[in-house]
């Protein structure tokens, strides 16, 4: 998990520093960072996050 955080950081700040241009994200990282959809609950998907971060 470690490593997909890190990842997602780096992608949030190349994306940031670079707005106008696309960044390659591996397919986890992705899924990591939000953008699939999941067939959860959106509630049961923030209870999760809020426990993670209790």
């Amino acid at each position: 998990m470690d490593y997909l955080k890190a990842a997602a950081q780096k992608v949030e700040q190349q994306a940031m520093d670079n707005p106008g241009i696309g960044v390659p994200v591996d397919p986890d990282v992705a899924d990591y960072m939000g953008a699939f959809q999941s067939d959860e609950n959106e509630a049961d998907i923030l209870e999760g996050i809020a426990s993670e971060e209790i």
